[in-house]
């Protein structure tokens, strides 16, 4: 009979009801390893247990076949049976009447006190059967001594009209075991049930007996995948599930994704442990050649011979325990956790062996590079030889397929095997693998390079990794020299490699950092190549580089965009491809740069490449804070920064530092600014582009922590380092600005007037840098000259998106508009300003120093109670901060105009919100319209 589990269980359940009527049963019960035979006897002694049967069950075993009535020694030590019974039997059973040759089926070959200890100990469970009716169950019957098989024979032969059910359990297996005792015992009546796979019905059946629930049916095709029908795999994932706290999810049961644990795991080892060792041999060799389990391989790993290998195979595939693989011919578990499993099973020496040797056969048969690194590594050392080109070229072809943590373990296992004197060339092939994820691995791996290395024995690739390195960390001499190494050897090494590295070289020491030319193989005219390719690359970057050096980054968007079409992103053209996305920012294009800019991130991460990614992401950053969007700003700058140690940044450490002040800065995050301030930074990054943005965001920070001295300082710093480096811009460094402000918290209008001037002056100045030029300037010039300086001003920030500095001339507009008598475009402008600076603050959101009230207020009341109550809820100075707050003025600038701190600021307007009854500023304009009037004479005494 073919039948699932749970169908077996009721057709022996229906073989003990004739039984208990007086007709013995004797019944085969066939099945895999993993095919729940062991459960099925165990489940059905209980049920027989349960409608009132006496139960004798035992487990025969491999390692104790020789140990004579082993079987019937456990039969007699069952729960349930008269202690004197047992005792009698036990008297029976001692090993000189027992003693007989192990193995023999034959009732004859035992001794003469052995025959009569069978037919003495069949006498007593004759009797227990006429008491009530009696099973026994043994499980793996294959295993059993020869004293037991001789009883089971005897009794088999007597019990026909007796009470008793025998139930033999017996796996299948190509090579048969104990032939003449299957040969005697199915001459006799008996039942021959074969257990087959669950199907999915089967699956859900069986669970809804476990858990007394219908489980989901999407839960029952993943255990189908998992366990391929087994019942003991099906068990051990519900405990997993249980243990999980995976519980009922679904509509009516268990559902979710299947929990494959360690009760999954140890159930697999436990089949394959208590069966033929040769399973056993053949999974452990699978789990260790993975993806190249086939039966070639495996047979030869394991020492096993092919018909056998493929027996096992068969065998395993069968049991459910694996499947097929992606390619014909190969085999995988049907879980990687069983692979890991049995891999953490086996001792640390039998894996590194295992893997070596596995290693060594891939390699003489010819398979590629990769697979064989792969057990390389796993083994963790190398012992011959040809290993190391092995790793070398596995190494290059991870890199190649972006996963350099791989490429970094081979080079280092190769290093390991490197004698003395001899591992520079490696070590310069760890400088290049590792940049990529981590820039301070990469510096470590370069510091142990020999002193005094010439850079012309070099090969092309390990200088260029060299200038790429130098460029980051900030030495100049050892990247200037490198590339005229590079560009002397003429068409040996790429263009487009050099074009990359002589832009990264300006993009971070300016252009000032020597002539600009373009390299003796490429004439200044020569023709635009047709093709695509690295041709095309190098040509794009060096026209971008030409118009950035001729007329700073305006004008250079067509340039850029032919950068970004034509240039692949990778370790060299990384500061290319930000540069060109910058050129297009500059240049007014603001979506084009966010567009690319997010593509290549995109890009980063798929790539699993975290130094690009922090580089991108900070450039995006720079992107948020120029359009005013300080939220996204913060975020994106903090999530770059913290991407990579500080330790690994090198002089590139001032980009997330100058974003990451700017903002907090601009967000009144004062105690946030001033600790990035306490971060060490490479003094080699003040000769940068990166110092220059550095000086100027500490200046801010001093601006508005009350130090204008200071701020003036690190502004002047900031403007000669620009000029320096050829960078005098005003769309990169405002510094002009920057010090005309400071100088006018100084009361030094005058100077003031004149750095905005020649700011305004500048023949580089984009839409953007003039609208805050023409806002600076509006706050030094005569009072009837104001208007018409922020209306040009509030112009051109509107067209360059930034809502940062528009908000700052809206509200500067405000002021202007009130003191001339023009009240209601001054509040509407008020609000729009307050509008606007909310936005940047928060990407739309209220902030929350500025929106909650520590406890809920009461009722809002109406807008005319309000107002008719104010006089008599704020106090003076609550009067002012309120005023101005509902002019939409920020914290900073209600500072500002009463000369108080913002904290003092946040305070009040606490307060004022608890009084009022409101949440938000938002809400004050309208409850304080009908008592403007008087507020502002209170808030101007």
């Amino acid at each position: 009979m073919l039948l699932e589990y749970v169908d077996a269980l009721r057709h022996l359940g229906d073989q003990l009801t004739d039984t208990a009527e007086g007709r013995g049963r004797l019944l085969i019960v066939n099945g895999g390893l993993t095919s729940g035979k062991a459960e099925l006897l165990q489940e059905f002694a209980a049920r027989a247990d349960r409608v009132g049967a006496l139960c004798l069950t035992a487990t025969a075993a491999r390692g104790l076949q020789s140990l004579q009535a082993d079987v019937v020694d456990q039969l007699f030590h069952s729960r349930g049976l008269p202690a004197e019974t047992t005792e009698h039997v036990t008297a029976l059973l001692s090993p000189a009447v027992v003693a007989a040759p192990p193995g023999s089926p034959d009732l004859e070959s035992l001794s003469g006190s052995g025959a009569r200890a069978v037919r003495d100990t069949c006498a007593e469970l004759l009797q227990l059967s006429r008491e009530r009716p009696l099973v026994i169950g043994v499980d793996d019957v294959q295993f059993a001594d020869a004293f037991s098989l001789q009883l089971l024979l005897y009794l088999s032969r007597r019990m026909e009209s007796a009470r008793i059910m025998i139930v033999l359990s017996k796996w299948d297996w190509a090579q048969p075991t104990l032939p003449r005792f299957y040969a005697e015992v199915t001459r006799l009546p008996h039942g021959l049930i074969r257990l087959v796979p669950l199907s999915e019905h089967g699956i859900a059946e069986l669970i809804t007996q476990r858990t007394g629930e219908q489980p989901d049916p999407g839960l029952v095709a993943a255990y189908y995948e998992l366990t391929g029908g087994n019942p003991k795999l099906v068990d051990a994932l519900l405990e997993d599930q249980r243990t999980a706290g995976a519980g009922s999810h679904g509509r009516s049961g268990p559902a979710g994704p299947a929990t494959v644990g360690s009760h999954y795991q140890q159930a697999v080892l436990a089949c394959l442990y208590r069966w033929n060792p040769q399973l056993l041999e053949v999974a452990e060799a699978l789990a260790v050649l993975g993806d190249e389990g086939s039966a070639g391989p495996l047979s030869r790993l394991s020492g096993l011979s092919m018909d056998t290998t493929e027996q096992v195979l068969h065998t395993l595939v069968a049991e459910a325990l694996l499947t097929t693989g992606p390619t014909p011919g190969n085999y995988r578990f049907r879980h990687p956790a069983i692979a890991k499993t049995l891999l953490n099973s086996l001792s640390t020496t039998e894996r590194t062996r295992l893997h070596l040797q596995a290693a060594k056969l891939l390699h003489q048969q010819g398979i590629g590079a990769r697979p064989v690194a792969r057990h390389l590594a796993e083994a963790g050392i190398v012992v011959e030889g040809w290993a190391t080109g092995v790793l070398r070229a596995a190494a290059e072809q991870a890199l190649a397929h972006d996963d350099s943590c791989t490429a970094v373990r081979y080079l280092e296992l190769v290093m390991n095997a490197c004698t003395p004197g001899t591992e520079h060339d490696t070590r310069l092939a760890l400088v290049h693998a590792s940049w990529r994820t981590s820039p301070a691995v990469s510096a470590l791996h370069l510091d142990l390079l020999p002193e005094g290395l010439d850079l012309e024995t070099l090969s092309r690739r390990d200088t260029a990794t060299l200038v790429r390195h130098a460029l980051w960390q900030g030495e100049t001499e050892t990247a200037a020299l490198g590339l005229k190494v590079l560009e002397a050897s003429g068409g040996a090494v790429d263009d487009s490699t050099i074009a990359c590295l002589r832009l990264a070289e300006r993009w971070v020491y300016g252009p000032a950092v020597e002539e600009w030319r373009r390299p003796a193989t490429r004439p200044e005219h020569s023709a635009e190549p047709t093709g695509g390719g690295s041709s095309s690359c190098a040509h794009a970057v060096w026209d971008l580089a030409a118009v950035s050096t001729r007329t700073g980054v305006d004008h250079a968007a067509a340039k850029a965009r032919r950068v970004l079409e034509n240039c692949a992103l990778d370790d060299v053209s990384l500061e290319t491809v930000v540069a060109a996305i910058l050129a297009l920012l500059h240049d007014g294009e603001t979506e084009s740069a966010v567009s690319w800019c997010d593509i290549l991130r995109e890009e980063a991460a798929r790539r699993l490449a975290p130094t690009w990614l922090a580089v991108l992401e900070c450039l995006r950053a720079a992107i948020a804070l120029r359009q005013g969007d300080l939220a996204a700003a913060a975020k994106l700058a903090a999530t770059g920064y913290e991407r990579l140690p500080a330790s690994a940044w090198g002089v590139f450490i001032g980009y997330p530092l100058s974003i990451l002040m700017m903002v907090d800065t601009a967000l009144d995050n004062h105690d946030a600014a001033a600790q990035h301030l306490r971060q060490v930074v490479p003094e080699t990054m003040f000769t940068t582009v990166w110092g220059a943005h550095y000086l100027r965001a500490r200046g801010h920070h001093f601006l508005a922590t009350d130090r204008a001295l200071s701020a003036i300082s690190d502004f002047r710093a900031a403007g000669g380092l620009s000029e320096r480096l050829g960078l005098d811009f005003p769309a990169l460094f405002p510094w002009r600005g920057d010090l005309a402000l400071a100088n006018m918290r100084l009361g030094r209008t005058v100077l003031a007037h004149q750095l905005v001037t020649e700011e305004l002056e500048h023949p580089r100045l984009d839409v953007r840098a003039k609208g805050v030029a023409l806002r600076l300037l509006a706050s030094c010039s005569d009072p009837s000259r104001r208007q018409g300086l922020l209306e040009r001003a509030i112009d051109h920030l509107e067209r360059s998106q930034d809502r940062l500095e528009l908000s700052r001339a809206l509200a500067a507009m405000s002021r202007v508009l009130q003191r001339s008598g023009q009240n209601e475009q001054a509040r509407s402008t008020a609000r729009r300003a307050s509008q606007e600076a909310r936005i940047c603050r928060t990407g739309g959101e209220e902030p929350a120093t500025e929106r909650e009230s520590p406890e809920p207020g009461p009722t809002v009341p109406g807008p005319r109670a309000a107002a008719s109550s104010v006089h008599e809820q704020l106090s003076e100075a609550e009067a002012r901060v309120a005023t101005l707050a509902a002019r939409g003025l920020t914290n900073r600038e209600i500072s500002g105009q009463l000369f108080i701190t913002v904290s003092t600021v946040e305070q009040h307007l606490t307060r004022i919100y608890r009084k009022l009854g409101v949440t938000r500023r938002s809400n004050l304009p309208t409850r304080l319209a009908d008592r403007r009037g008087a507020l502002e004479g209170r808030a101007q005494g």
